[in-house]
C-alpha cells in the first residue's frame, strides 16, 4: 500500500478548524463536551449540530484539519474510557486506522468518491440490555483535511415512546439543485435541496454495503416547511412506503422500499436549525 501519511498532514493555514483565514461557516465549535461523554479533540470541530441517536449517545459530524489519525486515535481513546472499546475492521492489519484502498472501505467499494483514505474504528455489545454501539469513520481528502463521523451510546433496547404527529402546514417549495447526484440510485426522481436550506458541505458516502449517502443542511428559514419539503419529496418516491414526520425539537420522517434500502431525514431545532438526511441503498 502506498504511504498515505503525506496525506494527513495539513498546512497550518488551510480554510478549516483553526486556519489563518478563520474557522469556516460549517464549523461552530472547536472545544468543549460533546454527548456521551466526550470532549472535542484538538485538530477537530463540530459541523452544525448534534444530531440524537438512540438513548444516551451522540451523532455528530466533525471537520479535522490535523492529523486525520492522531485526531482519530485520540477519540478512540475516549471511547475506550467511556466504556466504548472500539477497534480497527478487522481485515486490516494490526494497528491499522485508515486505508487508501477502497476495496477495503467499510462501505462499498465501488462508490464515486473524492476521498483519498478511510479511516474506521467500532465496537458494540449487543448481547444483553443495556446495549452499546460505537462507530467512528473519518474520510480524508487530497489535501489531508477530512471530516469525521462519531455515532453510538447506550439504548436500553425498550421500544420507544409513541412521538407526536407534525400538523399540516406550509410546505416550502424545491429548488433545482439535486442533493447527491453522483451518489444517488434506485430514486424515482433526484432528491433536491428545499428552499429554506442549504447544504453544508458536500454529501458524504455513506457505510451501507450497497451504498448511499448522508448530506446536512443548513436551515436559513423555518424548520417545518423545510421539512415538509424534504417529507412530500419522500412520500412521491412510487416505491416508498408513506412517511409522516413526527416529533418537537427533533423532527424526523423516515421510509422504506422493499429491497430498495431507506431513506430518511431528522430536524434539530435550532438558530440556525439543521436537517440531516440518510439515504442507504440496501
Amino acid at each position: 500500500m502506498r504511504s498515505w501519511r503525506h496525506l494527513l498532514v495539513a498546512a497550518a493555514c488551510l480554510v478549516g478548524v483553526g486556519g489563518c483565514t478563520g474557522e469556516p461557516d460549517d464549523v461552530v465549535r472547536t472545544s468543549g463536551p460533546l454527548a456521551a461523554g466526550f470532549e472535542l479533540e484538538p485538530g477537530s470541530g463540530l459541523i452544525g449540530t448534534e444530531f440524537p441517536y438512540d438513548g444516551e449517545g451522540l451523532h455528530v459530524y466533525l471537520r479535522v484539519d490535523g492529523d486525520m489519525q492522531e485526531v482519530l486515535e485520540g477519540y478512540v481513546r475516549q471511547a475506550g474510557e467511556l466504556g466504548f472499546p472500539v477497534t480497527a475492521p478487522g481485515w486490516w492489519p494490526d494497528g491499522q486506522w485508515c486505508s487508501d484502498d477502497p476495496a477495503e472501505w467499510t462501505s462499498s467499494g465501488g462508490e464515486a468518491t473524492a476521498f483519498e483514505l478511510e479511516c474506521s474504528a467500532s465496537g458494540g455489545d449487543l448481547d444483553s440490555p443495556p446495549f452499546w454501539s460505537m462507530s467512528l469513520r473519518g474520510l480524508v481528502e487530497a489535501d489531508g483535511s477530512g471530516y469525521l463521523r462519531i455515532s453510538g451510546g447506550r439504548f436500553s433496547g425498550e421500544p420507544a415512546a409513541p412521538r407526536p404527529a407534525v400538523g399540516d402546514g406550509t410546505v416550502a417549495s424545491l429548488t433545482d439543485v439535486e442533493i447527491a447526484p453522483t451518489l444517488a440510485v434506485y430514486e424515482d426522481e433526484p432528491i433536491r435541496v428545499v428552499e429554506g436550506s442549504e447544504l453544508v458541505f458536500d454529501p458524504l458516502p455513506s457505510t451501507c454495503a450497497t451504498g448511499g449517502w448522508v448530506a446536512m443542511l443548513r436551515v436559513v428559514g423555518e424548520l417545518l416547511p423545510v421539512l415538509r419539503g424534504y417529507a412530500e419529496q419522500f412520500d412521491a418516491m412510487r416505491a416508498f412506503v408513506p412517511a409522516e414526520l413526527v416529533g418537537d425539537d427533533e423532527v424526523t420522517v423516515s421510509t422504506w422500499a422493499p429491497g430498495g434500502g431507506g431513506l430518511g431525514a431528522v430536524g434539530v431545532a435550532g438558530d440556525p436549525a439543521y436537517v440531516l438526511i440518510h439515504r442507504c441503498n440496501d
